[in-house]
């Protein structure tokens, strides 16, 4: 009995071994990746709110005289002002999913604000009153994506 054990034990401990270390390699390396793409989906957002906040930004400030930007760059400017709102609106569709909660609703306060209408308001308004929630929005996801990722200010 006692040279069965002998033979069978290392044997029976190698197993164990490469099963606890193949599962737990697995593990992190499901776990890094999911970071990785949270901290992917967080920067395409921070991107793309600041790209909408540039955009206000200027619209707000330039509405009207028009002698700010030469008009191929309002155009790239308004381009990527397009791919941002759409890059925004996929944000909040995947938010509860990729994202924690607390980014999730910052997006859905984004979405359901009130707006102002354009036919009742002067455009530096509206785009002054998008400004305002697009800064908004912006300064909380960098403070939620910074506590989600456990990230450290230096």
């Amino acid at each position: 009995m006692t040279e069965i054990l002998r033979n069978v034990l290392p044997s029976l401990v190698a197993i164990v071994a490469v099963y606890l270390t193949a599962h737990l390699a697995l593990r992190r390396f499901y776990s890094e990746r999911w970071w990785e793409r949270k901290a992917n989906m967080y920067t395409q957002l921070i991107e793309a709110l600041y790209d909408l906040l540039q955009y206000c930004e200027i619209k707000k400030a330039d509405y009207g005289d028009g002698a700010g930007y030469a008009d191929d760059k309002l155009k790239e400017l308004a381009e990527k002002y397009n791919r941002a709102y759409w890059e925004v609106k996929k944000a909040t569709a995947l938010a509860g999913f990729v994202l924690s909660s607390d980014a999730a609703a910052i997006l859905r306060e984004l979405r359901d604000r009130p707006e102002l209408e354009w036919d009742k308001n002067p455009p530096w308004e509206v785009y002054g009153q998008d400004y305002e929630f697009y800064r908004d929005a912006l300064d909380k996801i960098v403070e939620v994506a910074r506590k989600d990722m456990k990230a450290r200010r230096f």
